[in-house]
């Protein structure tokens, strides 16, 4: 993804009555409306930083900065999203003139029809989108992988926080650990047969055939 800050920062600047103070990863996230753990995957992304985190430093960010960049991130996978459903439409459309079953019952459609109502299919698809009523499955798709990001770390780290809060045995924390690995070990396999390659954010050091009870916990 190409990203020119200074054009960024023009194009984007942060709203009115926000100010540019300087943050650490909480309070961007916060700012942002995401997770810490979302924060980290932007990063890998390009995120802008005015300070990584060394030696007990805390990464430090600047609002507009981060704030440019998602406007911009978020404005060019939605160019890339409406690119590709216009290709598609126009594409399906076409092989419309190839179905001999179509050919035989109705009129053939010439280039110029082809385009107009691929047109009219785009639009119709924009203002539903716009009203809601349509979901890009890119966007649904992500917004699972963000939620998973979410449930693994909670049921990775639920085992400590009841060994301590509760003074669970050894015993007792080997079971619960057998437990929450099974339900990530059920979680990634119901994902893995919808969306296949899609639940790295699930996997801990659990294997995939059920044997949970072998898993180790960390």
């Amino acid at each position: 993804m190409s990203f020119d800050l200074e054009e960024a920062l023009r194009r984007y600047p942060l709203p009115e009555g926000v100010e540019d103070v300087v943050m650490n990863r909480g309070t961007i996230a916060k700012a942002l409306g995401v997770s810490e753990n979302i924060i980290t995957k932007y990063l890998e992304q390009g995120m802008p930083v005015l300070s990584k985190g060394s030696n007990g430093q805390a990464y430090e960010f600047l609002p507009s900065e981060c704030f440019a960049w998602k406007m911009h991130r978020d404005a060019e996978l939605a160019d890339r999203r409406a690119a590709g459903d216009r290709a598609a439409a126009q594409m399906s459309l076409m092989f419309r003139n190839d179905d001999e079953d179509e050919a035989s019952t109705g009129p053939v459609l010439t280039a110029e029809q082809i385009i107009k109502e691929s047109q009219a299919d785009y639009q119709r698809n924009k203002a539903a989108e716009q009203r809601r009523e349509l979901v890009r499955a890119a966007r649904v798709r992500e917004a699972f992988e963000d939620m998973l990001i979410v449930v693994r770390t909670q049921i990775v780290s639920l085992v400590d926080f009841a060994e301590m809060e509760f003074g669970l045995s050894p015993a007792q924390v080997r079971t619960m650990q057998s437990r929450c690995d099974g339900a990530l070990v059920q979680m990634r396999q119901e994902f893995s047969q919808v969306c296949p390659g899609e639940v790295q954010h699930l996997t801990r050091h659990v294997p995939l055939d059920g044997e949970a009870g072998e898993a180790s916990g960390g």
